[in-house]
């Protein structure tokens, strides 16, 4: 439907647009200096293709010369040769034909409407006055203004994105930069009007000598950025040990080097498929984006798999490529594996709305973020492991005593500051060391670990269950008083004795006793908590039967 909608925009815009220009110049003719006309033309096309991209739009001084023909020619002529400048420019140069056409009528609508709302107000051709500057100035903002009106459209239908995030800060910079160059287009339409064509085309020589220049100092800019870019990922390596924080700061580092409209981390998890580690695009577009891509699936998928860096121009019409999903909300792409050693670990990859828009140099500035990117990701992941390691009892994958003491501890302190209560549940496994004594160390090693198991499938994702020691466990429970603690105490001790545990010897039944507390109804400190709780354990489970449940009382 969005693609109907889109084709039905782009035709009504095409066929309108020329039906205007043509309407336009055999209605009020054409006044044109042949000589001039390609002089300005050539001019165009070279202001055009020095200018430097920002963001989502091309910097250009082309527009000096588009409002001086204004002034010299008026608005037929000086409109043929706008929209013949960009529709050589994006056809020819750019390879985009579509696009060019669209421009064109673009182009048409745009400085044919500007262009008669100016004669309206009694601006005037072939002159000038300090009098007509405010019709200029009226002239260049009309065209603006129409002209982001149709784009806005022309993006609403293709589903790209809301006018209110295009209207960046790029844009106002256009909006300023054609400002600017309102006294030197007229400068040289007086040029033009007083000495003619040679004089005129002297004068101009430094304006592309300036355009030149520019475009040098911008792309010296950016290869500095880009090896600032490295040396801050150099930095990351050495300071950032957190992986999310990692990634963050790659996709932040990526973006100051390379424009783009989104940005992709997928990292291989233990079965080899690539997960969706993070995204950077319009929340639109984050829909094209599976969670999960398995080898040799979609773009993403078959990029990883062959190994080695794919950059596409068009992601509509590249048939291997092709991936339905990405393609509706982005024209083109660059994929680089993330490699550690020759080991492929996932991948980085940057999209763009706009048909070859990476080439060569950006491949390139890629592949060395990439190769930086899988230190740092390799140094967080094994920081993941050591600390995930130092925190958990490796029999049962539970927490350990020392990671409990500090989380109770900073619980107590966070229960404090926001005025809401914490519980203990402390979890003992009644009668365990018959276990030990009639079927050895390692079937009691499995028991522990399936009630573990069946302890964390009983509270919620924010609790922490920890291996006290021997038979006994702890969980945390923040922002729950002991009553309601006690409601998941109870779960737990269901769950536990509800179901045998499956063995090598056989079936075994187990249950366990819990004693809760809370902070700071029960309890004043940590070390208090645990005791209170540990005594609501022994006293009011133990002594009266085990597999219970008992709240301590003060």
């Amino acid at each position: 439907m969005l693609k109907k909608r889109e084709v039905i925009f782009d035709s009504l815009l095409i066929t309108a647009g020329f039906s205007l220009l043509i309407f336009s110049c055999i209605r009020y003719g054409l006044r044109i200096d042949i000589k001039l006309f390609s002089l300005l033309l050539v001019i165009m096309l070279i202001l055009d293709n020095l200018g430097i991209k920002y963001t989502d739009i091309k910097l250009s001084i082309s527009p000096v010369i588009t409002i001086a023909s204004f002034l010299i020619y008026g608005t037929e002529s000086s409109t043929l040769l706008a929209v013949l400048s960009i529709m050589i420019e994006t056809i020819f140069f750019r390879k985009k034909i579509k696009n060019g056409f669209l421009n064109g009528a673009m182009f048409s609508i745009t400085y044919i409407t500007a262009g008669h709302i100016y004669e309206l107000l009694g601006g005037k051709f072939g002159q000038f006055s300090l009098n007509q500057l405010k019709y200029i100035i009226i002239y260049v903002l009309a065209s603006f203004v129409i002209n982001y009106f149709i784009l806005y459209y022309a993006l609403k239908f293709q589903g790209k994105m809301l006018f209110k995030k295009y209207w960046t800060e790029s844009s106002i910079l256009e909006l300023v930069s054609y400002f600017v160059m309102i006294p030197f287009a007229i400068f040289f339409a007086n040029v033009y009007l007083k000495y003619g064509t040679y004089i005129f085309f002297y004068h101009v020589i430094p304006l592309i000598l300036l355009a030149y220049f520019i475009k040098a100092f911008r792309d010296l800019y950016k290869a500095n950025q880009r090896l600032n870019a490295l040396y801050e990922m150099v930095k990351i390596i050495n300071s950032k040990l957190d992986l999310d924080k990692t990634l963050e700061a790659i996709v932040y580092e990526t973006e100051k080097v390379v424009t783009v409209s989104g940005i992709a981390i997928y990292l291989k998890d233990e079965n080899g498929f690539l997960v969706n580690e993070k995204i950077k695009c319009s929340d639109e577009a984050k829909s094209a984006f599976k969670d999960v891509y398995m080898n040799n699936e979609g773009l993403i998928g078959k990029a990883v798999y062959e190994g080695k860096s794919v950059i596409i121009d068009n992601l509509k019409r590249d048939k291997y490529y092709f991936d339905r999903n990405i393609s509706d909300y982005f024209d083109s792409a660059i994929v680089v594996p993330i490699k550690n050693t020759d080991k492929i670990i996932g991948c980085l990859s940057v999209f763009q709305n706009e048909v070859n828009a990476f080439d060569g140099e950006s491949l390139k500035i890629m592949e060395a973020l990439s190769e930086q990117s899988s230190i740092a990701i390799m140094n967080a992941k094994r920081y993941f492991e050591i600390r995930k390691k130092s925190i958990t009892d490796p029999l049962t994958k539970t927490y350990n005593r020392r990671f409990f003491d500090q989380i109770l501890h900073n619980s107590i302190t966070k229960s404090a500051e926001d005025k809401m209560p914490v519980s203990l549940i402390m979890l003992d496994v009644d009668k365990f060391k018959n276990i030990n004594d009639t079927y050895g160390h390692v079937i009691g090693d499995i028991v522990l670990c399936e009630i573990a198991s069946r302890i964390k499938s009983c509270v919620r994702n924010n609790d922490i269950v920890a291996r006290y020691g021997g038979e006994e466990f702890s969980v945390i429970l923040p922002n729950l008083t002991a009553e309601q603690a006690c409601v998941i105490a109870e779960r737990i001790r269901y769950e536990v004795s509800s179901k045998p545990i499956k063995t090598d010897v056989g079936d075994i039944t187990i249950t366990v006793s819990a004693g809760v507390a809370d902070y700071p109804n029960k309890a004043e400190s940590a070390e208090k908590l645990i005791s209170h709780a540990d005594r609501a354990l022994y006293a009011g489970c133990k002594t009266k039967g085990r597999d219970r449940v008992a709240v301590y009382e003060i």
